[in-house]
């Protein structure tokens, strides 16, 4: 399994052929075209925070025959588009991977209020992408995108999630909005092989 990052959350995770857009938002948009990004075969969106989804970007991979999961509120905000509606516990096939989708709280805001509906995805048994959420029980990943700032996101919270999941490798995310050095954050965190990716940068998993 092969991770690329690109900015704040988003992922393109390739297993065995297919590849895996994870909450492409405004933030990519900003910053890359689609055709950049490469042969897209699915994409996953764990919550509706526009740094997660960019509708627009959404619109036009659909118009291509790519295939979006979303939970239900998702589909609430792309109800424009055609979108997979999965629940919290479900297993599915995306572009033939299997991928379980774990409902998880997203953190709280920087009011203290709490976030919208947020579903983590595990890709292939292997690499747990959780969204805005850090609070999980009863779930085992070797590898795991791990939000390291945020509106409420401490590296200690960070550090946590990684230690709870028993993961092995770790590469950062979300750090672009609330900013926070993912190279620092491999240095205090021993727990793991922390790999922070610049944008467009790929690794093995």
């Amino acid at each position: 399994m092969h991770v690329t990052k690109y900015p704040q959350s988003c992922l393109v995770v390739e297993v065995e052929g297919a590849r895996l857009l994870i909450d492409p938002g405004v933030f990519v948009t900003a910053t890359y075209e689609p055709d950049e990004l490469g042969e897209i075969d699915a994409v996953l969106y764990t919550h509706r925070h526009a740094d997660h989804v960019d509708p627009e970007l959404a619109a036009t991979l659909v118009e291509r025959g790519v295939e979006l999961f979303g939970n239900a509120d998702v589909c609430d905000l792309l109800a424009e588009v055609a979108v997979t509606e999965i629940a919290d516990g479900q297993t599915f096939e995306a572009a033939g991977v299997e991928v379980a989708a774990h409902d998880l709280p997203h953190v709280e805001l920087v009011d203290g209020s709490a976030g919208p509906p947020n579903t983590g995805f595990l890709v292939a048994g292997r690499l747990f992408h959780p969204g805005d959420g850090l609070e999980i029980t009863g779930l085992q990943a070797s590898a795991v995108a791990a939000p390291i700032s945020g509106p409420s996101i401490s590296f200690r919270d960070a550090y946590r999630f990684v230690q709870r999941l028993g993961a092995r490798t770790v590469v950062p995310i979300h750090y672009d909005l609330f900013t926070a050095d993912p190279e620092h954050f491999a240095r205090v965190c021993d727990l793991a092989e922390v790999v922070p990716l610049a944008d467009g940068g790929r690794t093995e998993v």
